[in-house]
């Protein structure tokens, strides 16, 4: 089992070839897509001391909505670029630290 979130390319890399190594059909869309929902949800796990709010896709690779306990939508995270991807590949620091900043925002208002 490969439990590491990427935080850079080579980190990206690494785990597709792993993948990949285990027989997944995976690319690296999809693991760079799965790295930052990983990384916004440890983010936001990290600031509410536990995993009580979920992040989801909404668009896919555009927008990350942020649900309450309650399953209530209550703020959103989205792409500079209009894809988190690019962004990603980019630069992910710059990604997971736009991820921080937004989701520490709405933590705070709600």
């Amino acid at each position: 089992m490969y439990s590491l979130v990427p935080e850079n390319m080579y980190e990206i890399e690494q785990k597709l070839n792993y993948l990949r190594g285990e027989g997944k059909d995976i690319t690296e869309e999809e693991v760079i897509r799965q790295a930052v929902l990983d990384n916004g949800q440890q983010i936001l796990d990290g600031d509410l001391e536990g995993p009580y709010w979920k992040l989801k896709w909404q668009p896919e690779d555009q927008t990350l909505a942020v649900f309450d306990i309650m399953n209530k939508e209550v703020g959103t995270v989205s792409s500079l670029s209009g894809s988190f991807i690019e962004d990603y590949r980019k630069s992910a620091p710059n990604v997971i630290r736009q991820l921080a900043e937004e989701i520490q925002k709405i933590v705070n208002n709600n």
